[in-house]
């Protein structure tokens, strides 16, 4: 006598799910994300420890103590995070061929797409978190308050790591190999962005509003009071002549725009990519 088998298949959120969890436990094993929660943690410890064992005492101003801590590093390891979680997540299963594995099972290319990146989200949450609330929860501890703009920083913190997670998903979904996309994920947010946002901002005089990395400044500016405004600068030259500089800041609510633009369209056009490519070639 023929059993039916009953038992509903699992949802696309269930599924998404099920990749997110499997895509953590990944990272866990490669130990990626134990050596990135390390390093913070171990910079976060010495920029505690030594100023005062300089005899440089900590600020009693809230929002300068957690700038001090968080200031210099901040994009930094959100680039350092984007490289390491997502700039090989879609190429590597191509490159390793373990797609032939999970192509096959019933499971949409979406859901696994969906699943690998709410990873890469998680991940990323922790990371800054723990980079921000630490300096935070020791800030309350030193000057007694908590600071409205480190929550304003930590907030766009967030934004612009999620943000670079998506264009580092985007060009992963394009690249052949894991080391093409790993390298130029980090180059294009530790250099090219930033070299080209001095040639068309500073010096080209054009505010460079579309790159990721110019308006990721929002993070830092955001602690100074009053917010800074852009300006330009007219230096004479000896023997005729003007040197003009110009030095745009990036404004909050612009940047976060565009963070949220680039978390929109990136995804979405990676998510297409994805779908439509094939593991032959």
């Amino acid at each position: 006598m023929a059993v039916t088998s009953t038992r509903e298949l699992p949802s696309d959120l269930q599924q998404i799910v099920t990749v997110t969890r499997y895509d953590i436990f990944k990272h866990l094993r490669s130990r990626r994300l134990i050596g990135l929660l390390i390093i913070e943690v171990v910079l976060i410890v010495l920029l505690l420890i030594v100023p005062p064992a300089v005899g440089n005492p900590y600020p009693k101003d809230p929002a300068q103590f957690v700038s001090s801590i968080t200031s210099t590093f901040t994009s930094i390891l959100i680039v350092i995070a984007v490289t390491m979680f997502a700039a090989d997540s879609i190429s590597s299963e191509y490159q390793n061929r373990t797609g032939y594995l999970l192509f096959p099972n019933p499971v949409k290319k979406e859901v696994i797409y969906l699943g690998k990146f709410l990873s890469t989200f998680l991940i990323a949450v922790l990371a800054v978190t723990i980079w921000y609330w630490i300096p935070i929860l020791a800030g309350l501890a030193v000057t007694g308050s908590i600071s409205s703009l480190a929550i304003e920083s930590y907030g766009l913190a967030l934004l612009y790591a999620i943000a670079a997670s998506s264009l580092g998903y985007l060009i992963s979904s394009v690249m052949k190999g894991s080391i093409g996309a790993i390298v130029l994920t980090f180059f294009l947010l530790f250099m090219i962005l930033p070299i080209s946002d001095v040639l068309v901002g500073n010096i080209g005089g054009i505010e460079p509003s579309y790159s990721l990395t110019y308006q990721a400044g929002t993070i830092d500016y955001i602690f100074q009071t009053p917010y800074p405004h852009s300006e330009t600068t007219v230096t004479p030259i000896p023997g005729g002549g003007n040197l003009t500089f110009h030095n745009f800041i990036p404004q909050v609510g612009t940047a976060i725009g565009v963070m949220i633009g680039y978390i929109i369209v990136a995804n979405i056009i990676a998510m297409v990519i994805f779908k439509r490519r094939e593991m032959v070639g």
